[in-house]
């Protein structure tokens, strides 16, 4: 929606009346439809929003007791509904603070300063036991609770996680809290916390003694990318391209050989196998996809297993990476954006193959793997154990033109609808 044209065109009572009928995309408000149905619901006299409310959609639901929006709601002393979620946080950051002004100020002569402090402050961010998250009023107030109950250190919170393990939850009502349970958990982390407490209070001696290693930047790279946010909008480049407008302005690939290079070099062959140790340490750090896939996943690509997928990256000594792209379906002689997830080699040469393809059709495509079949991508790929594919040159060769004269005919059809 176009604000400035809001601004000319209506007053701020128009605007809210104008949502009485409906609601916010990704937003919620006082004044929208689901507001208003449920103050009708409830026999309310009015709603009661914070911030956090109105900065989650509609269909938000508490990542502690997973109850809705619609369930989290209910009547206060005021007969209004009460709208109301907090931001849910580690304390660490106090902890740090408190404990470098305590050895701060029990030396005689200051040492520490200001970069110490930030040093000190930064330093907190590694001993957080969760990020900062947002739950329901209740789930809050029930982190409160449950430490009093447990008699847990004032400088310590449960997690969200754990919150969701002692609270029992019901729509439209308080949340009891399982003590029991409660008291498990914090047996549980309580080891951990008192590490964690420990750290802090050395980190923060550290800093308090100026022997901490933290060295500004007079600009940092992330100050640049959100000044430059602003300066795309300013030369009018989201117009263009509002994803990735710094493209716009360089040509992203200089040095980029020959439409087929990239199949023309032999990519390594990998001997070695993962041990079951360096499985198990890509499972538990980076298992996304191991985790998805059941043992009889194949490649439906190259048909390899999923273990035999499992090769090294640059960055990694092992990875899995299995993902979707749209593959050209030729029964309905159209794009199949629904095609069945592939190995990141099959999903690549996808990719590479249809933009040898598309550029000689002399068109622009987002999506250059779409004019590339299944059948085709497994005519041409050499799979092998742990390692990329090689290709088999002379087929793609052939079948280059049949590729090219199909698409066009896609295109001119897709046109003409």
């Amino acid at each position: 929606m176009d604000i400035s044209y809001l601004k000319s065109t209506m007053t701020l009572d128009e605007f809210r009346k104008s949502l009485s009928e409906r609601d916010l995309k990704g937003l919620d408000s006082e004044f929208t439809y689901s507001t208003r149905k449920l103050v009708s619901l409830f026999k309310a006299d009015g709603a009661h929003l914070n911030r956090w409310w109105v900065l989650t959609p509609v269909e938000w639901s508490c990542p502690c007791c997973k109850r809705s929006k619609s369930q989290i709601v209910r009547l206060n002393k005021n007969n209004y509904l009460t709208c109301q979620l907090h931001e849910h946080h580690d304390h660490m950051e106090e902890v740090v603070r408190t404990l470098f002004e305590k050895y701060s100020t029990s030396k005689k002569q200051q040492v520490g300063d200001e970069l110490s402090e930030r040093f000190a402050i930064k330093s907190a961010f590694s001993l957080s036991a969760y990020d900062k998250t947002i739950v329901c009023f209740d789930c809050n107030k029930a982190d409160a609770d449950a430490k009093k109950i447990v008699k847990a250190h004032n400088f310590f919170s449960f997690s969200p996680k754990e919150i969701s393990e002692f609270v029992i939850a019901s729509p439209n009502k308080e949340h009891q809290i399982n003590e029991e349970v409660a008291k498990k958990v914090w047996e549980r982390v309580r080891p951990i916390f008192h590490i964690r407490m420990e750290m802090a209070e050395r980190f923060a001696m550290i800093a308090a003694e100026k022997k901490d290693w933290y060295q500004p930047s007079e600009e940092t790279s992330r100050q640049i990318e959100r000044r430059s946010k602003w300066l795309f909008e300013h030369n009018n480049l989201l117009e263009i391209d509002k994803y990735e407008p710094e493209k716009i302005l360089y040509n992203t690939e200089h040095f980029k050989g020959p439409n087929n290079s990239w199949r023309l070099k032999g990519n390594p062959l990998i001997t070695k196998r993962p041990s079951k140790e360096e499985l198990s340490y890509l499972i538990s750090t980076k298992g996304k996809y191991w985790e998805r896939y059941d043992e009889n996943w194949k490649c439906p690509g190259c048909f390899r297993q999923k273990y035999e997928c499992v090769r090294p990256s640059n960055k990694n000594k092992w990875v899995l990476e299995i993902k979707s792209a749209p593959l050209f379906f030729d029964e309905i002689f159209d794009i199949n954006n629904q095609a069945d997830p592939m190995c990141i080699d099959c999903m690549n040469t996808a990719i590479e193959l249809g933009r040898e393809v598309i550029k000689q059709t002399g068109e622009c495509f987002d999506f250059p793997s779409s004019a590339v079949t299944l059948r085709e991508l497994r005519q041409v790929v050499i799979p092998r154990p742990h390692s990329k594919h090689l290709f088999k040159n002379q087929i793609i060769d052939q079948i280059i033109p049949s590729m090219v004269s199909r698409f066009k005919e896609f295109l001119e059809q897709d046109k003409a609808k």
